[in-house]
């Protein structure tokens, strides 16, 4: 069983720390990214003001330019209202350092360049020089582009709840003190099941057993399948 990538190396990217005066170009790309998509119940649509807390000190934003402007940027929080601290669902301690990858966008036209997946690597560096040791993000089931990218990070689906006023998440973990950041090799097959990221109810059985997702493919009929690995 291998992880299945969908892009290509972006290494090279300069990813940039954003400051106040970028406020309104990552909110009109966010806006920009959630129209493309057309359904909130897969993106969150955000406030100007929640990419100003940010910028004002309540985490960081990364972002990558080109000719046109804003091409990408990928959010780093760390404070979280309490809704969002997660810490009790990982079972680490209230001082733990903690943060959220609190979303992320890409130019529509610029999609299927791997920048997504970039960002993602990119934070986790940032992240680990601050000392935030311990890191979460949400996803909707039916937004593969974003989990399948986090799985790649060596992000773990451990949880499956709703959010957001109702909306259905993962949840995806990933303790950067435990290994490199290189995304783990993942288990041989005998140690998990595949379950198809439609298949809610049996994923929550697997998530209530003890079981992590670990990795992704494509089914034979294009759809997509989580592995579920553990009990852990």
């Amino acid at each position: 069983m291998a992880i299945a990538r969908q892009t290509e190396p972006t290494s090279s990217v300069a990813w940039k720390v954003l400051d106040g005066s970028d406020v309104d170009a990552v909110y009109d790309l966010h806006v920009a990214a959630v129209g493309r998509v057309g359904r909130p119940d897969l993106i969150r649509p955000e406030s100007h003001g929640f990419f100003e807390s940010i910028l004002a000190g309540g985490g960081r934003i990364l972002g990558v330019s080109d000719a046109e402007g804003l091409l990408a940027y990928g959010v780093l929080q760390w404070d979280l209202p309490p809704v969002e601290n997660l810490r009790p669902l990982f079972d680490l301690p209230a001082d733990a350092p903690f943060a959220k990858l609190a979303g992320a966008a890409v130019r529509p036209g610029a999609w299927g360049r791997g920048l997504q997946e970039s960002v993602i690597a990119e934070r986790m560096r940032l992240a680990a020089a601050d000392g935030l040791t311990h890191l979460y993000a949400t996803s909707a089931p039916g937004n593969w582009r974003s989990w399948t990218n986090l799985l790649n990070q060596g992000f773990h689906v451990r949880a499956l709840i709703e959010q957001y006023g109702g909306a259905l998440r993962y949840i995806l973990y990933r303790d950067l003190e435990y290994g490199d950041l290189e995304a783990p090799a993942p288990a041989a097959e005998d140690a998990g099941e595949w379950c198809g990221a439609d298949a809610i109810h049996a994923q929550q059985r697997y998530l209530d057993g003890g079981f992590v997702g670990s990795a992704w493919r494509r089914s034979g009929d294009g759809s997509h399948q989580i592995f579920y690995r553990g009990p852990v």
